[in-house]
């Protein structure tokens, strides 16, 4: 009977647990990204002796683009390592890829970190780019 009365509050409530979960793991892919982002725009600001914000953009440009370049299928990778394995297979032909690009949460967080830092790189600059 207990199971019961939880079922009816979930179904109340409109919570499935399995929403929940997938929503704790965005937030946790989330919170991972940034702190990957912001740890390597710090040492690498601490290596080379510059402020972060100067670093802040490459960092997050960098670092979207390898997140979409390994995120993708069927690229130009993808047809040179088929090239080789039909140069290897006597000519064997392989079916090619066609290009796909699936953006993932940490993509899209590395594109908002990359944004907002070209935003706040301008406004710490203002007055060198105004003058």
């Amino acid at each position: 009977m207990p199971n019961n009365h939880f079922m009816v509050l979930f179904e109340y409530a409109d919570l499935n647990i399995g929403e929940v979960k997938g929503n704790m793991k965005r937030l946790i892919s989330i919170v991972l990204t940034l702190f990957v982002l912001l740890g390597l725009n710090y040492v690498i600001a601490s290596i080379t002796n510059t402020r972060f914000i100067d670093c802040s953009f490459v960092v997050g440009l960098v670092l979207s683009t390898i997140i979409w370049f390994f995120s993708s299928k069927g690229g130009l990778t993808s047809r040179l390592s088929d090239g080789m394995i039909q140069a290897q297979t006597a000519n064997f032909k392989l079916k090619g890829d066609d290009y796909k690009f699936s953006p993932n949460i940490v993509f899209f967080t590395a594109l908002v970190y990359t944004f907002f830092s070209i935003v706040f790189t301008f406004i710490y600059y203002r007055s060198y780019f105004l003058n």
